[in-house]
């Protein structure tokens, strides 16, 4: 009866001592945020809450909690892993794999990482880092590229000459934005300072191959990088749709057939919707994957118009497959803004749980429960 409510939660964080290198400098608190590139090529970016890694070869970014010693507790990652046309066969606006034409995995492609900063009177307020897509890469596949989940290496030479762009910003202060077309303004967002990483994709030159046929980005998330002891950090994916909260995590697997992707039921009290990272210990939202879901087509000619993202999930065995679906922009171009971050009240205590053996817990609950029997024998 003592032994059954008891919860054993306190094990000893073991980080990787390799993790540690190309740690970048840190901000003080409040400070403006700081980039560096290590001598791997890697791209850094900290501020006071959020510490960012931006993989050089391959669109990739990790990122934690800049308290959390390099992520050991709670470490999250996002990756552009391919591009597809799809029909619409359900007319749901969103990708379910038994709809795809063409595909090709991004990491087929070189790419360029460049970065930047914004100034404003000796003040850092913001800085910057771009990865553009180039031609097909010599050698294959980037090595260390997560799978994408789809049969084979689809058709890279096909998208070779598609022109995407991901340009990822970071501000000192809150960030006031919008969608806007040549019939006004769509949408207004606003993007945390020091803990949001908003990106804006750009896409150009597509080969549709039919008038009808739509676009979409897969992107794969995973909830659980931490490089300490993941048993005890457990995390998981949780949904914020208008009908429901799905709970999921990397190890689940939907994908073991066609179609099995799950629409996205967005909100309608807001314009940006949410996929969040949760610490299933506390049950504390930590950082988070969103989107607005309206974005801009400039069509040939420079008439601007604003459309639907319809987003669509499966949870793939070693991460959350997301996909943005966009519709047919003929010959134009496509911009779109995602975004990656941290909640600040979230942040993982800096002094890890002590670990507390079992045996020693057990041992003392029998020491407590022996001498209120002999103590009451006593009496």
């Amino acid at each position: 009866m003592l032994l059954g409510p008891l919860t054993i939660a306190a094990n000893a964080q073991n980080p990787d001592p390799g993790s540690q290198q190309n740690q970048g400098p840190g901000p003080g608190p409040g400070g403006p945020p700081e980039q560096y590139r290590a001598s791997d090529g890697s791209v850094w970016i900290n501020t006071d809450i959020i510490t960012i890694m931006a993989n050089d070869g391959f669109p990739m970014l990790h990122f934690w909690y800049t308290s959390d010693d390099n992520g050991t507790r709670a470490k999250f990652m996002i990756s552009y892993a391919a591009i597809i046309e799809f029909k619409d066969l359900n007319s749901d606006g969103a990708f379910q794999s038994d709809e795809r034409l063409y595909f090709a995995p991004l990491a087929a492609y070189d790419w360029t990482l460049t970065t930047g900063a914004v100034e404003d009177n000796g003040t850092t307020t913001e800085v910057w880092l771009k990865y553009t897509k180039g031609g097909v890469r010599s050698g294959g596949m980037m090595p260390g590229a997560p799978m994408h989940g789809m049969p084979d290496n689809g058709s890279v030479e096909r998208f070779e000459d598609v022109t995407l762009q991901i340009w990822a910003h970071i501000y000192l202060t809150d960030y006031s934005g919008n969608v806007t077309d040549e019939h006004g303004v769509k949408v207004n967002f606003t993007v945390a300072g020091g803990s949001e990483l908003k990106m804006d994709i750009e896409i150009g030159n597509f080969p549709f191959s039919s008038e009808t046929s739509g676009v979409a980005i897969q992107t794969i998330l995973r909830e659980n990088e931490a490089s300490g002891n993941h048993d005890q950090f457990r995390h998981r994916f949780q949904t914020r749709e208008r009908l429901r909260n799905v709970n999921m995590t990397s190890d689940m697997n939907w994908s073991t057939g066609g179609g099995n992707e799950s629409m996205f039921e967005r909100m309608n009290s807001t314009d940006v919707q949410c996929i969040q990272f949760v610490d299933d210990v506390l049950d504390v939202a930590q950082g988070f994957f969103s989107w607005v879901d309206q974005a801009v087509i400039t069509l040939p000619g420079g008439a601007t118009e604003a459309v639907n993202v319809t987003a669509s999930y499966v949870p793939m065995g070693m991460g959350l497959a997301v996909y943005l679906a966009y519709p047919n922009f003929d010959n134009g171009t496509l911009f779109h803004d995602p975004s990656i971050g941290l909640y600040e009240s979230g942040a993982p205590t800096e002094t890890p749980p002590i670990d507390v053996p079992v045996v020693l817990v057990i041992g003392l609950l029998a020491a407590v429960a022996i001498a209120a029997v002999v103590l009451r024998r006593r009496q």
